[in-house]
Formats: C-alpha cells, sequence, structure tokens
C-alpha cells in the first residue's frame, strides 16, 4: 500500500514540474506582448501553486490516515497482549492451584 502513494506522490511531483517546464517553454516562445506574457505567466504560477497545495493537502491526509490505521493497530496489539497475559496468569494460578493439591494429598499420605 506504502508502493503505491510513494508512486502517486511521484507522479504528481513529476506531472507539477512537466507543467511548469512546459508553461514556461510555451510562454518563452510564444509570439505575444511581455504584457500578455507576464498576465499569462501569473495565471500559470498561480494554477501551479494552487495544483501543489493540493497535492500537498492529498499527501498530508494519506500520511494522516496511515498514522491512524498504524494506531488502530498499536492499540488492537496492546489489547490482545493484555488479553493473552490475563489468560497466561490464569493458567498459571490453576496449575500452580493443582500442584498445591498434589502436594497437600501427597502430605497427607506420607503423615503418620
Amino acid at each position: 500500500m506504502s508502493i503505491d502513494r510513494d508512486t502517486s506522490v511521484k507522479v504528481g511531483i513529476a506531472f507539477l514540474a512537466g507543467g511548469i517546464l512546459g508553461a514556461g517553454i510555451a510562454l518563452l516562445y510564444a509570439p505575444q506582448s511581455g504584457k500578455k506574457t507576464r498576465k499569462d505567466i501569473h495565471k500559470t504560477a498561480k494554477r501551479l501553486k494552487n495544483a501543489g497545495h493540493e497535492i500537498v493537502d492529498e499527501a498530508i491526509n494519506k500520511v494522516s490516515e496511515v498514522v491512524g490505521d498504524v494506531k488502530d493497530r498499536a492499540e488492537e496489539l496492546i489489547y490482545q497482549g493484555r488479553e493473552l497475559t490475563d489468560d497466561i496468569k490464569n493458567e498459571l494460578v490453576s496449575r500452580l492451584d493443582s500442584v498445591q493439591k498434589v502436594i497437600e494429598k501427597q502430605k497427607k499420605r506420607l503423615a503418620p
């Protein structure tokens, strides 16, 4: 699952970088006035900024999801560990009681 997220982030960054490069080349070679070119550069920069924010927000959301999943799994493992510990403790007490009964029985048998 982390490979998919890493791949999607890399693809998003590559797409963003390609967009910036392509827009820059197109604006520099376009036959138009300087004022129009500056306006286009400003619009493109604004779009790319928004796209960058969206990518960052998506990455933050995915990281938050992963952290939440890890937290839930850790809590589950802690709960299972406690249950297992309680089960082992109860089994140990039961066996000790059985051993104590056997010892008492042997004492009575050996006592005059």
